[in-house]
């Protein structure tokens, strides 16, 4: 199984479509953990209504807000991981639908995978919402 680890800070409506760019992966065998440093009610609440909608395994792992403290709560998601496979990407990223299939296709023991992205025009990422299937 796959332990997926992205960061968050009161940033719900990114984490949103992070969280729907990893329901719609092509491979299903993961969890989320959302390393969250410190957000508001209003990302707690997009992750409860998140988990209604959509069968993926989540779980979110929160520290109070002590500024900007991301490594320490990477550290504490990182304890929670059930993964034999430990995937880190950031809390405003969309993934392509077979990232996660990328990643194992392309995994070898001792070697780590690094990837990059391609930065979309705000007003594009702006628009993408889960209705639009993300990463398709």
């Amino acid at each position: 199984m796959i332990s997926v680890i992205f960061s968050t800070y009161n940033s719900p409506e990114w984490m949103e479509k992070t969280l729907w760019g990893l329901h719609y992966q092509t491979c299903q065998d993961f969890e989320v953990i959302i390393a969250d440093d410190g957000s508001g009610e209003e990302t707690a609440r997009r992750i409860t209504s998140f988990k209604q909608q959509s069968s993926c395994k989540i779980k979110h792992v929160w520290q109070p807000d002590a500024g900007f403290q991301k490594t320490r709560i990477l550290n504490k998601a990182l304890l929670q991981s059930e993964g034999d496979y430990i995937v880190f990407t950031d809390g405003d990223c969309i993934l392509r639908k077979d990232f996660l299939e990328a990643h194992l296709h392309y995994r070898q023991p001792g070697y780590f995978l690094s990837g990059g992205y391609f930065k979309l025009p705000m007003h594009i990422s702006q628009a993408i919402s889960h209705r639009q299937r993300p990463g398709i």
